[in-house]
């Protein structure tokens, strides 16, 4: 990324109707879906917005 350019929140999935969903539930602005090449995980879905992750942190 650039600097010019806005961040970009990445998260991959096994279906697009799962970027749809994961916008609505938190109320994410979804930029666009894009193919990866991932057998698993198919498809990354591109929200506006810093980088977020899902790490499980009740271990810790």
């Amino acid at each position: 990324m650039s600097e010019n350019e806005a961040p970009e929140n990445r998260h991959s999935v096994t279906e697009k109707k799962y970027c749809y969903k994961m916008s609505r539930k938190y109320q994410w602005t979804l930029l666009r879906v894009e193919s990866n090449g991932n057998r698993d995980l198919p498809y990354d879905c591109i929200f506006k917005g810093k980088q977020t992750s899902f790490e499980d942190k009740t271990y810790d």
